[in-house]
C-alpha cells in the first residue's frame, strides 16, 4: 500500500535478477494504493505482464494497511509450489530464486528465512504452498506493526518444519527508510488523535491514546530485556517468542470514552472521569501524571512498540489456549487481475 517509490527501484531489478522462464512468477498486490501504482505498472511493466512473469492484482476495499491480510491475499493469488514473501523495499539479489528452487528440491520439511538480524529483511520467508495452507496463513488477528512474522515462523516450526537461513549478503540489500513510512497507512497511527505517556519507573511506562471516534485506550509497557539484564536473567540467546526478551504489555489495559467541549477534554471510564483543558500539556488520571507527546518520531516509535506488544500478547494467548488461527478463513477479498475490470478474482 502506497509504496510506489520503493517498487520503482526494486521490482524490475528483482525480475531481471531472477528471471527463470516457466519457473518464477512475481505476483504484485496493489492493496488499494493511492499513489499512482496502477498507472506506473501499466506504463512501465506491461512487457513483464505480457510474458507472464508478472501478475498484477488490485483490490479496492482496504482502508488501512493490514499486514497479515495483505500477505495472505497475495500468497493465495500465487500459483506455485514454493511461496516467498517479498516486501516492496527488498532487493532479492541475483540468483536468489534459482538458489531457493535448488534448496527446496534437495530438502523436505523446511522453510527459509534470513538470519533474522536485519529488521528490513526479517519478513522474507519461503515455504511450500502446502505448508502455507496447513498453518492457515498469517494470523489476521494480529493488527498493526510487529510480531506477525515471528508468530508465522513459530507455527511453521510447530508443524515440524526446520527453519533454514540464507546467508549470502547479496540477498540482503534493501532501501533504507523511516519508521514513520513503515506504519503510515496503519490503523493505529491514522486513528490516534493524541498520545500521552506516564513515567512509572525506568522499565515501565503507561500510554494513553485518545482515538478518533471518541474512545481511548490505556496500556502499560514493560521493558523486559533491560529489566532482566539488571536481574541477571540470561538473554544471550535471542528468542523472540520469549517474553523475557521483549517489550510487553501488562494485562491491565483499559478502554473508555472521551468528549470535548469548547475548552476541555473529558476522559471517562466506568468508575471515573477527569477533565483538563484542551491546550494542556499534561493531566492527572488514576494517580498518574500523563504528558502529551508532541514529538512525531517518538509517537511513531511508541506505536511500533505498542502494536508489537499487543500482537505478542494476542498470539501468546491463542497459542496457550490452542485456538484455531483464522477460523473464518484468511486472505479473503475481491481483486482484479492485470487491469481487467470485468472479471474479478474472488478469494472467499
Amino acid at each position: 500500500m502506497n509504496r510506489l517509490n520503493h517498487l520503482q527501484q526494486t521490482l524490475e531489478k528483482n525480475i531481471q535478477d531472477n528471471y527463470l522462464p516457466e519457473e518464477v512468477e512475481f505476483v504484485l498486490l496493489d492493496y488499494n494504493s493511492k499513489d499512482g501504482l496502477d498507472e506506473w505498472v501499466k506504463q512501465n511493466m506491461q512487457q513483464y505482464i505480457d510474458t507472464g512473469i508478472l501478475g498484477y492484482y488490485k483490490t479496492y476495499d482496504p482502508e488501512y494497511y493490514l499486514r497479515s491480510h495483505s500477505r495472505n491475499m497475495v500468497f493465495r493469488l500465487a500459483n506455485a509450489e514454493i511461496l516467498c514473501n517479498l516486501d516492496a523495499d527488498n532487493f532479492l539479489g541475483k540468483g536468489f530464486a534459482a538458489f531457493m528452487i535448488e534448496e527446496f528440491a534437495k530438502q523436505k520439511f523446511i522453510f527459509y528465512t534470513s538470519d533474522c538480524s536485519f529488521e528490513d529483511i526479517f519478513g522474507r520467508v519461503l515455504m511450500s504452498q502446502k505448508d502455507f495452507y496447513e498453518v492457515r496463513g498469517y494470523n489476521e488477528a494480529l493488527n498493526g506493526y510487529g510480531y506477525e512474522d515471528v508468530d508465522f515462523f513459530f507455527r511453521l516450526n510447530k508443524l515440524g518444519l526446520t527453519q533454514k537461513h540464507f546467508w549470502d549478503r547479496e540477498f540482503y540489500n534493501v532501501i533504507q527508510h523511516s519508521k514513520a513510512e513503515r506504519i503510515a497507512d496503519e490503523y493505529m497511527l491514522k486513528n490516534t488523535k493524541r498520545m500521552y505517556i506516564s513515567y512509572i519507573n525506568p522499565y515501565k511506562s503507561s500510554l494513553l491514546l485518545q482515538l478518533k471516534g471518541f474512545t481511548w485506550e490505556q496500556y502499560t509497557l514493560v521493558d523486559n530485556p533491560h529489566l532482566n539484564t539488571l536481574n541477571d536473567v540470561s538473554t544471550t540467546v535471542s528468542n523472540l517468542s520469549d517474553e523475557r526478551n521483549r517489550i510487553i504489555i501488562q494485562r491491565d489495559f483499559q478502554k473508555g470514552n472521551w468528549q470535548q467541549n469548547e475548552d476541555n477534554i473529558i476522559i471517562q471510564d466506568v468508575a471515573d472521569e477527569v477533565t483538563f483543558r484542551f491546550d494542556s500539556q499534561k493531566f492527572n488520571y488514576q494517580n498518574k501524571t500523563y504528558y502529551l507527546i508532541t514529538d512525531t518520531e517518538l509517537k511513531t516509535e511508541l506505536i511500533i512498540l505498542l502494536t508489537s506488544a499487543i500482537n505478542f500478547h494476542k498470539a501468546k494467548k491463542q497459542i496457550s489456549e490452542n485456538e484455531l488461527i483464522n477460523p473464518e478463513g484468511f486472505g479473503r477479498g475481491v481483486t482484479y487481475k492485470n487491469f481487467n475490470p470485468n472479471i474479478p478474482v474472488i478469494l472467499s
